[in-house]
């Protein structure tokens, strides 16, 4: 495994990066498309994916029998990420041990599995403190027990604090090549502004910029993933800050509630209901090139993609998958062109992130 960056930004803190593990390379940053084991579609079967994220919760709650690895269950080339699973298996209640999922990890071959951590509560203090020494427990164990598989250890927080404390304890244990952040973006969809201010004296997306640009730091030579992007406009505000990684399950969400997904839009519905957007940008679906699009009319592509239609999820879900790999690759554009602020500027407006992340290039440019 070796992981070498090649570009860095000159005015955010993006960077550019080549992962080489396991005879496989991949430019950084990086989106993992997240998918589900046994469902399809699976967008690589239509376009190349380098890089996928899948869940050993699903392995477990299917009991899908492992007697070969994670690629040839998949077919595919690409590499694959294996979750630990620890958000679900919170929510179901489901108790499985390191060693278990280590033996998950031997048999399905993962290119990276991540140290089964305990997501907590972030108005429970007692609850965080009990749940991240066990993540920091599983963390020593498996890292000790791993062998040749290729682990990430997660740093959970939900204060600046406790983000830092975190870091210098995982440090103790050893200093990973790879780091995982959870726990951090879905607090965006979950968590009031005014519930985090009493932790932090400060709104969730500061919090948030604050705690990730903390851990990039402190391990500013690991390749650093941040679990559970939700838009393509928070994967490039994550991009800005210098994260190596993210994975998304959007995609394939956001299709199955009838959206789709343009550059520099967001969600839009063909046949709108409730108020939801209708799409208006013919110009932007008429550019796509997605594997469902290409070679179609505009009136063609609304009707293979139109959520009055009950056959058209896989549809909107590969055209959706398509477009969140192509902003990453028109960010890679832009960073080599060093005009990633810009263009990040673009993509956010019109978000609740453009002006946090425009002060902070003004104050950046000041300094």
């Amino acid at each position: 495994m070796k992981f070498r960056v090649i570009k860095k930004d000159k005015t955010t803190k993006a960077r550019m990066g080549i992962l080489y593990l396991n005879s496989k390379k991949i430019k950084t940053p990086v989106l993992w498309l997240g998918c589900m084991i046994k469902n399809k579609p699976r967008p690589w079967e239509y376009f190349d994916v380098n890089a996928v994220m899948v869940n050993a919760y699903g392995i477990i709650e299917e009991e899908i029998n492992i007697n070969r690895t994670i690629h040839d269950l998949l077919n595919i080339n690409g590499m694959v990420m294996m979750d630990s699973g620890g958000f679900q298996l919170m929510k179901k209640n489901v108790h499985i041990t390191p060693t278990k999922l280590l033996e998950i990890y031997k048999q399905a071959k993962p290119d990276i599995g991540v140290v089964l951590d305990f997501p907590f509560n972030p108005l429970d203090l007692e609850s965080r403190i009990k749940r991240w020494k066990k993540t920091l427990e599983n963390t020593k164990f498996m890292l000790s027990n791993s062998h040749d598989i290729v682990l990430m250890p997660v740093i959970h927080g939900y204060t600046l604090e406790e983000i830092r404390r975190a870091c210098n304890e995982l440090k103790d244990i050893a200093y990973p090549k790879f780091v995982g952040v959870g726990s951090l973006v879905p607090i965006l969809r979950c968590m009031k502004t005014s519930e985090l201010s009493k932790l932090n004296g400060m709104n969730t997306i500061k919090f948030m910029i604050d705690a990730i640009s903390i851990i990039r730091r402190e391990f500013p030579d690991a390749f650093l993933h941040v679990f559970g992007v939700g838009s393509v406009t928070t994967m490039h505000l994550m991009f800005s800050l210098g994260v190596d990684s993210v994975d998304s399950m959007s995609w394939r969400i956001k299709a199955a509630y009838g959206a789709i997904q343009l550059p520099g839009t967001g969600d839009r519905f063909i046949s709108p209901k409730n108020g939801r957007r209708q799409l208006e940008e013919d110009y932007l679906l008429e550019k796509c090139k997605c594997p469902i699009c290409i070679d179609k009319s505009v009136s063609e592509r609304k009707n293979a993609l139109d959520n009055s239609n009950s056959n058209t999820f896989f549809n909107r879900a590969i055209h959706n998958a398509f477009v969140f790999k192509e902003e990453e690759r028109i960010f890679h554009e832009v960073l080599i062109k060093n005009n990633t602020a810009e263009f990040i500027k673009e993509r956010l407006k019109g978000t609740r992130y453009y002006k946090i992340f425009k002060d902070s290039i003004t104050s950046s440019e000041r300094s």
